[in-house]
Parts: C-alpha cells; structure tokens; sequence
C-alpha cells in the first residue's frame, strides 16, 4: 500500500520557524506523498504542495458530529475525559490548544480515514499532537510527535503528554537535554528517536576582520527564557572594560519596550542595536559576519527552556564564535573551550574575561570554527536528518523506505 503521510502543524508556514519549512522540503524532496496541514491559520502553497487549512467555521459541525463519534466511539473519549480529570490542564493557552486540537481531530478524523492517509505526524506535542490522537481514537490512524523543550518543560508540559506518548508509535526530539526529560516522564527508550533540525546549505566562512570593532550577535525571541536583561549586564561589562565592540539583537517579542528601557538605563544605545525580527535570509547575513555569537538561555519563570536553539548551530556553521549559557542542550553542540565557550550568564566577568582572552589569541580561533563547522556539518545537515526522520517513519511503517532526493517546483 502507497504510505500517505499528514503532517500536523499549528501554525504552518510560521516566518520564525525557519528549520519546520526546511525539514519538511527536505522530505518532500525524498518523493514521498507528504502533507501538511496548518491547523490555526496559515496556509497556502508549500514547494509545489498546497497546505490544508483548518478553518475555525468548521467547528460548528461538531454539533453533530461530536454525538455521532459519541455513539461509534465512546470508550475513546472516556480514556481521554479520564487523563483530562486525573492531570488537569496546567494554563489557559494550553486549554485553548487542546480544545481546538479536539475539535480539529473531530471534524477531520472521516476526512483523514477517507482519504487514504496511513500515518500521522504532530510536529508539536501540544495542539497538533491533540489532533493526532483524537484522529487515532476515532478511526485508528497511527501518529507519532515531535516533542520538543517547550512542550515538556514549561508548566510541567501538555495536560495529555503521558496517553499521547503512550499511544504514539514514536516521538522524536532534536535534543539529548529533552530526551533525558521523557525518560524521566516514564517513556520507552526504544520509542524515542533523537533526530536534529538542519541547515540547507553551509555559507563559505567568511575572513574577518581582527583588528576593528568587535561584532556581537545575539538572535531570538525577546521573551525570559532568552535571558537577555543579563546578556545587556554583559554588554555593559564589556563596554566598562573598555573593549570596542557593536552588538545587535535580531528579534521582536513582548520584553522589547522592558528590553529597550534597561540597554538606555545601561547606557548602552550606541552600542546595542535591537533589529527587530528580520528575514532568515538578513539573519544568514549578520551571522556570517559576526565575530562572536552570545546565548544567555535560562530556565523561565515557567519552566520552559531552550532545548538546543537552531541560532546556536547556524552561527557555528556561519564561523561565528559562540559563547553560550549551559541552559537546555548548548553543550550537546558545544565542547567548552573547543567548538565555542560555554560561560555562566549570571557572572559577567566571566564574559568579559574570555572575550579579553581570544582577542588576544586570534590564532585559536581557526581551530574552534574548525570543529564547530564539523559537527554542523555531521548533525546538522538536513538532508541527512529528514533522512533519519524517514527512517523513523519507515521502521514503524514498512511499506516506506527513504528514496533518494529529487528535485520538486519551488
């Protein structure tokens, strides 16, 4: 039988999740009958395949279609209704997610069996991993997750992780730091598949320039988790040690007024430039030309954190020099001292301090560029990781085997 498989987004395509639409090329690009669906807006075409679109009107058919599945399923919904009562449901977005996740999966489940679809993939353990299991529920359609920092760290994670990885046929992380996370969760380790993001293409590392202003970068949401009120201490602990240097923070988020206000209480408006989100193609571009790459990750309020963020890796693979707080997964990519820096965020000194020592020893830095483009190049490429990602789908699925890629319309 020819494998069909759904791919289940929340928001696809999202402009801020730049590695979701290069995985999923790179699969599409194996051959594969793949398709995805964006559950809360999106939608359009998609490198030659046109997205499904959920549209919230179509929730009023659960009027009838919620007693009609009542009737032909009722143990389903009694397992579900179950974990619901026994976890509770730790947010009020995490309530919003799993209601339009049920929803969607009620109104699409005939659709999905109709349609000849073998397999599902969430690639969020949260709304579309709802989805998912609801469509199994309903019609037996096997699914399998991504499960990923956020949908298991913050607020303990989604009210139905422990049914959703119960009744998966496999989850798939990108980071060794959330996989140690599900087995602390109880989940098999044989279920779970460690499988990386990627990069489509490896920029030439640019020369730089060793004897002008210092380039800083930092790229993320401004949001707690990315620490930046401690990243402007460390500019403001550079700036007092006198060495010479611009840093511009790519993003936008609801800290940037607060985020805005500290750097001029700090002084800092003529060396910090905040860019606002900016297209993966400007991003390519400041972390080709940046000297260093600064992460300050930390554990939220919340709980969430950064597993290992994708900036880390595509500035390594771009030549910039990363130094990293040890949040979340930074050291699965990292080795301190030889592939980039790893520093405590809390203690500036210690910023300023390295940062002193490779201006001082510019020759060290081809070496740790070096090794940092190597392991890019191993773990990051995403060619081989959709390939390993097909690879999961196919031992849970032997009817698909892994092609070889061709190209398709962009």
């Amino acid at each position: 039988m020819e494998h069909k498989i759904a791919v289940l987004y929340a928001t696809f395509p999202q402009p801020t999740e730049t590695f979701v639409r290069r995985e999923l090329r790179a699969m599409l690009n194996q051959g594969h009958e793949i398709i995805p669906f964006s559950i809360w807006r999106g939608g359009g075409d998609f490198h030659g395949v046109k997205i499904r679109k959920f549209r919230l009107r179509e929730l009023w058919s659960l009027v009838w279609r919620l007693p009609l599945w009542l009737v032909r399923r009722p143990g389903a919904f009694v397992e579900v209704l179950v974990e619901l009562w026994n976890r509770g449901i730790p947010s009020w977005q995490n309530w919003q997610e799993t209601f339009l996740g049920f929803g969607f999966g009620l109104v699409r489940a005939g659709d999905f069996r109709e349609q000849g679809f073998t397999s599902c993939h969430a690639v969020w353990s949260t709304l579309p991993a709802t989805a998912a299991l609801v469509i199994h529920k309903l019609v037996g359609i096997k699914f399998s997750i991504g499960a990923h920092a956020y949908d298991v760290f913050r607020d303990g994670g989604d009210c139905l992780l422990p049914i959703k990885f119960r009744e998966a046929t496999f989850v798939r992380t990108s980071s060794e730091s959330t996989q140690r996370r599900l087995l602390l969760m109880g989940m098999a380790s044989e279920k779970i598949f460690l499988i990386r993001r990627g990069l489509e293409k490896f920029p030439t590392i640019r020369k730089r320039d060793e004897d002008g202003t210092l380039s800083i970068l930092s790229v993320g949401r401004l949001v707690p988790k990315k620490g930046y009120f401690l990243q402007l201490a460390i500019y403001r602990a550079l700036a007092d040690a006198g060495i010479s240097f611009k840093a511009r923070i790519a993003g936008d988020g609801p800290l940037y007024i607060e985020l805005k206000a500290e750097c001029a209480r700090l002084d800092l408006g003529n060396i910090v430039n905040f860019c606002g989100a900016l297209p993966r193609e400007e991003v390519a571009l400041l972390q080709e030309k940046a000297d260093l790459f600064f992460f300050t990750g930390i554990s939220d309020g919340s709980g969430d954190r950064d597993g290992l963020p994708n900036v880390v890796p595509e500035a390594m693979a771009a030549g910039a020099i990363v130094l990293s707080s040890p949040t979340g997964g930074v050291t699965e990519a990292i080795t301190d001292g030889k592939s980039g820096f790893v520093l405590n965020p809390h203690e500036p000194g210690s910023w300023v301090n390295r940062v002193e020592k490779l201006l001082t020893s510019p020759n060290s830095l081809a070496d740790i560029r070096r090794m940092a483009r190597s392991w890019t190049e191993e773990e990051f490429d995403v060619r081989k990781t959709a390939n390993r990602l097909l690879c999961a789908f196919a031992a849970h699925s032997p009817e698909i085997s892994p092609k070889r890629s061709r190209k398709r319309s962009a």
